[in-house]
């Protein structure tokens, strides 16, 4: 199930979080035991995949591809369409799939970003997926929200740089420093605030969870509609 926000960033409290990091610079917990096992299971990207193409309807529109060239192909965006056995093989082959506004798939997603959204604004959850090791994953970039990473399933890398976005254009990356080197293992949590360049490498088959949000709106807390127990 969800993680209180002071329990997973444990044993920095969330003054120091507000205070030190946040915004301003990465860390990295590490767990003996995989806490996240429960967030979400190669079962369960099994069977999301499954629906790809199925039908007239469009079951999975928020499937992303990082392909062999480092280019991100949209299911619901692109122009170029992938047949369900061109999309297999692109898996096959080591393209990296990213499965976006995932919270919605199970209840401890749902209630994650509740727990994040007592101290964020509106958020969401995107599913890192690979097969093998080397897979094809997006080049050094940063992304536009704080990022918190749930390491669910296998090993990877971490290649976190000094530069921040707004001191370093992307036309400039090639100047771009690395900070640190970091491996990930199952249970692991990093977080990367808003803008800071970053890539990795996948060392085994690798599901990772980002949960990402935008700022609390002064006096305009967000409140998530709850999951309703739908069983009889």
């Amino acid at each position: 199930m969800s993680i209180p926000f002071d329990n997973l960033i444990n044993p920095i409290s969330r003054e120091r979080f507000l205070d030190e990091y946040k915004g301003k610079k990465h860390f990295i917990i590490k767990s003996k035991d995989n806490i996240f096992e429960n967030h979400f299971s190669w079962k369960e990207f099994d069977n999301y995949l499954n629906q790809i193409n199925v039908g007239s309807w469009d079951r999975t529109p928020q499937l992303q591809i990082v392909l062999p060239d480092g280019n991100k192909w949209c299911k619901k965006k692109s122009k170029k369409k992938y047949s369900r056995e061109q999309i297999l093989d692109l898996w096959n082959r080591g393209s990296s799939f990213i499965l976006t506004l995932s919270e919605f798939l199970n209840e401890s997603m749902w209630k994650q970003c509740q727990e994040f959204e007592k101290v964020y604004g509106i958020g969401q959850a995107n599913i890192y997926c690979s097969k093998r090791r080397d897979a094809h994953c997006f080049p050094i970039h940063a992304d536009s929200t704080d990022n918190f990473l749930f390491h669910v399933s296998g090993k990877i890398r971490w290649y976190i740089y000094k530069e921040f976005s707004k001191d370093l254009g992307h036309d400039r990356l090639k100047d771009a420093t690395v900070e640190e080197v970091v491996e990930l293992d199952e249970g692991d949590l990093l977080y990367i605030p808003k803008g800071k360049f970053h890539r990795v490498d996948t060392l085994s088959p690798r599901l990772s969870i980002s949960f990402h949000f935008q700022e609390a709106k002064p006096g305009k807390p967000y409140r998530r509609r709850e999951w309703y127990d739908w069983k009889p």
